[in-house]
């Protein structure tokens, strides 16, 4: 037991607090004993929890143990109602460390298809998890997602080794005295922004044989398995009615029963776990098929999550769930597999429940400097767009292709050795020369443009070309708008620059050179069209990368040089500064000054 009573929980409508003990199990014996010990601490405690998908093994193996507990429940003493926090959604960009996998789906679904030939299973669930990371926090990141799914279900849990965000729609089972109802969710049809083509999706779920004959096998599973603990002719049954989320549509059916009396948790959850909605039938040859098959652990991925209270208990089933493991967050994603199934319509339904975490629609793109049929530092600009791109999950095959010349180009930097930050600033934008000037003869202008490359998620690109401008102000103003350090957008160079834009007519009416931000821990970032340098004691330094900033070109360059040094910087450095300047790989360096009181 651990006491952290600082620590929350979120389940359905309410915030759970004050927490008095924590109840871990590793194995069958200890899965007993806690659950012994919530039907005695019942009236006294919320009992909140989850168990993980691979908590079956302690009912199988005797003296199974699991190096991560299986079975966690927190004892809280108060709850209140839980209100959803505002989260703007153009703040998440995640940057994808894995993706679906067709390739190895096909191989799996022919394993499944061969099974069923063979009469090992009639139904297998079949899923697939990716893995993504992000700068918000998890409980920002579930406040932000319950705008795309909020459901009765949904749970927010953080304990000492995993976070989990919750958008379940489906209850695995939830009790009130002795009556218990279970509500299996089989069949999906997708959403449509078109009202007459999503009502048309709607009918088609209604109607579908293969949806219905699927539901119908995990209702007669299930209703298999809760006989085993009601009394006999008090199960009634409602099947296939269609319930419609914000990007699907789902079939679901309802069995209800009376308990026998004395059932304890630990018999319900033998007779129940894991639901068969998301195993497939008949249950035990199926579970050792997907675990052949899937080679990982699923996790709370398919487990519960719910709670007990008194003489009421409700779980999910932890589907739409999310994992936070050491910074790394994992979400998986499954559909039922049956004889009629087709490879391509299974994969879809993948991707159409991985959907609620699609970014908001956005591009990347670079701006750069173009001067006599070159480019400064193309190179440089190519590979952060397409690092970026790989990580969105944009195709790159194209532009990797058209501009492999430049990707494989190798520069000599004999000539920018022993330079001062200056001498450096010099060479690099008044000597067109330079080796980090590249060959473009795709335009000819007599003089500096700027050229902007935007790629989109598809893969095509394309080039806009702008004045340069004048610029003949040497002011650099400080927005009252805080920047949020965890904001995604701030670490890529994306149309997603809303809060830049609104502040860009600034500089573009000649008002200022640039206009400075600050972090909600009051820390210096970045310019809306630069990167700052200040310099202290003779030495040069830039805002820390962590404060939340993008990394611009002409500011790694000069860290890679040693002319510069990251640090976190606050206001007062910006007013103790002995020189100040605006960096970017367009206009190099330029020297502002600040003026008190013009505040924006």
């Amino acid at each position: 037991m651990t006491i952290k009573n600082e620590d929350f929980c979120v389940f359905g409508k309410f915030l759970y607090y004050d927490l008095q003990f924590t109840l871990k199990a590793h194995n069958k014996t200890q899965s007993k004993r806690i659950f012994k010990l919530i039907e005695r601490y019942k009236k006294k405690f919320f009992f909140l929890g989850f168990i993980q998908y691979e908590f079956y093994k302690y009912f199988e193996e005797k003296n199974y143990k699991s190096e991560e507990p299986y079975l966690c429940f927190f004892a809280f003493k108060k709850r209140q109602k839980f209100e959803a926090l505002q989260c703007d959604e153009y703040k998440f960009l995640p940057e994808f460390l894995s993706f679906l996998d067709k390739k190895n789906y096909e191989r799996n679904f022919k394993q499944v298809k061969k099974a069923i030939a063979r009469g090992q299973s009639y139904q297998v669930n079949l899923t697939q998890s990716f893995e993504f990371e992000t700068k918000l926090d998890s409980f920002a990141l579930f406040n932000l997602l319950l705008k795309r799914q909020d459901t009765s279900l949904k749970a927010y849990i953080k304990s000492d080794f995993l976070e989990l965000l919750s958008f379940s729609p489906e209850l695995f089972f939830k009790i009130h005295k002795r009556k218990i109802i279970t509500k299996p969710m089989k069949g999906t049809a997708p959403r449509s922004k078109n009202k007459n083509t999503d009502r048309k999706n709607k009918q088609f779920l209604q109607k579908d044989s293969k949806n219905l004959s699927e539901n119908v096998m995990i209702v007669d599973l299930l209703r298999n398995d809760i006989s085993k603990l009601i009394c006999k002719k008090s199960m009634k049954t409602k099947l296939f009615k269609v319930k419609s989320y914000p990007t699907l549509h789902q079939m679901i059916s309802k069995i209800k029963g009376k308990l026998k009396h004395k059932q304890n948790f630990y018999e319900i959850f033998k007779a129940l776990f894991p639901c068969g909605s998301i195993t497939g039938a008949p249950k035990i040859e199926t579970l050792k098929l997907i675990e052949n098959l899937e080679k990982r652990k699923r996790g709370v991925y398919c487990g519960v999550i719910g709670l007990i209270y008194k003489n009421k208990s409700k779980f999910n089933v932890a589907i739409r769930t999310i994992e936070k493991r050491d910074g790394i967050y994992k979400y998986s994603v499954g559909s039922g597999v049956v004889w009629d199934s087709d490879k391509n319509d299974e994969f879809k339904e993948l991707k159409l429940k991985a959907k609620i975490l699609k970014p908001c629609p956005f591009y990347l793109f670079e701006t750069m400097l173009f001067e006599n049929s070159h480019i400064l530092f193309f190179k440089k600009h190519l590979q952060r767009l397409i690092n970026s791109a790989v990580k969105f999950g944009f195709k790159t095959q194209k532009i990797t292709k058209n501009f492999q010349n430049i990707l494989n180009f190798t520069n000599h930097l004999e000539r920018f050795e022993n330079l001062s930050l200056k001498e450096l600033n010099q060479r690099l934008f008044n000597a067109s020369d330079n080796p980090f000037f590249y060959p473009f003869n795709e335009f000819s202008f007599n003089q500096k443009k700027i050229l902007r490359l935007k790629l989109y998620k598809n893969g095509n690109y394309e080039f806009e070309v702008f004045d340069l401008g004048l610029n003949s102000s040497d002011i650099l103003l400080l927005s009252e708008k805080t920047l949020d350090s965890k904001n995604d957008t701030l670490f890529h160079k994306s149309s997603l620059r809303k809060l830049y834009e609104t502040q860009s007519y600034l500089y573009k009416q000649n008002l200022c050179f640039d206009v400075a931000f600050f972090n909600e821990k009051r820390e210096l970032c970045e310019g809306s069209r630069s990167n700052l340098v200040l310099k202290k004691h003779d030495e040069f330094f830039t805002p820390d990368l962590q404060s939340g900033l993008l990394n611009g070109i002409y500011r790694q360059f000069l860290l890679q040089r040693k002319l510069i040094k990251e640090k976190k910087l606050y206001r007062e450095d910006l007013f103790d500064a002995e020189e100040l300047y605006c960096i970017n790989s367009v206009r190099g360096l330029k020297k502002v000054k600040l003026k008190e009181g013009l505040n924006f």
